[in-house]
């Protein structure tokens, strides 16, 4: 993947250097250019995006649900915790429920991403069983295991 700018590559390489020292097998696409960890039973993405002219944004996301039915208590419901979640927040692609968190990249510490991870981790392992049991759906992990790969968010 060709990087944007100096910034961007240095924030990237920085990222890969410390997701080696933090978990056994990290996969890199080379095509987006995006890494893939899995923490527990979540799998995440993590990739590193240009935020204004020298700055990046490292964002680490989980499929929290897949193919769930969109009823307004969920939606509500997922709202109300975004306000009470100091970082991170949910969001809705399709009928896909993420959970993400970004960071910036110009002082990117191993500390920081690993809480980043932590956070993401911890909130989709506790939602989505509980989303997935009232509105339908799998989980990510079920829809990797039932599809024998995984599918990105870029592709809806």
């Amino acid at each position: 993947m060709e990087r944007d700018d100096e910034t961007q590559s240095q924030t990237h390489a920085q990222v890969e250097e410390y997701l080696g020292e933090l978990f056994d097998d990290p996969v890199h696409e080379e095509e987006d250019g995006h890494f893939y960890v899995r923490y527990g039973s979540t799998v995440l993405e993590v990739s590193v995006d240009p935020y204004g002219p020298e700055e990046t944004a490292v964002i680490v996301m989980a499929y929290c649900a897949q193919d769930v039915a969109l009823e307004e208590e969920l939606l509500l419901g997922l709202l109300e915790l975004n306000h009470g979640t100091p970082f991170g927040g949910f969001s809705i692609v399709g009928s896909d429920v993420f959970f993400s968190y970004s960071i910036l990249g110009h002082n990117l510490d191993r500390e920081t991403l690993l809480s980043a991870i932590t956070t993401v981790a911890t909130i989709s392992d506790e939602y989505d069983d509980r989303i997935v049991a009232k509105y339908g759906g799998q989980t990510a992990l079920q829809k990797i295991q039932s599809t024998g790969g995984r599918r990105r968010r870029m592709e809806r």
